[in-house]
């Protein structure tokens, strides 16, 4: 089996990626790079708020409102099923009367 052949030097210079980021920082302002840095910061801690107010409001709001919903879900239910009933003990005219107020 031939061996490789060794690389050339052609005086390229082989960088890590660490070193590339280094050397972008230079190519600013230390003054954009920390106004920057305070507006991305900034924006991660008004993502991280407004995502804990959304889960803090949706969940109060399903605590407060679920209750109500099924309460009113059941009174439907229960007038649903006496009007069913009288319209079978007194025919289909005695429920339409009977949810109408007598004057």
């Amino acid at each position: 089996m031939a061996a490789l052949p060794a690389p050339k030097d052609d005086g390229i210079l082989v960088e890590t990626y660490y070193e590339r980021l280094e050397a972008l920082k230079e190519m600013f302002p230390a003054t954009l790079r920390n106004v920057t840095s305070k507006a991305v910061s900034g924006g991660w801690t008004l993502f991280t708020f407004t995502k804990q107010a959304a889960w803090i409001i949706s969940t109060t709001a399903m605590i407060m409102v679920l209750p109500y919903i099924i309460e009113k879900e059941r009174a439907d239910n229960e007038k649903a099923q006496v009007q069913q009933q009288r319209q079978m003990l007194l025919g289909p005219q005695a429920a339409v009367q009977g949810s109408q107020p007598h004057y």
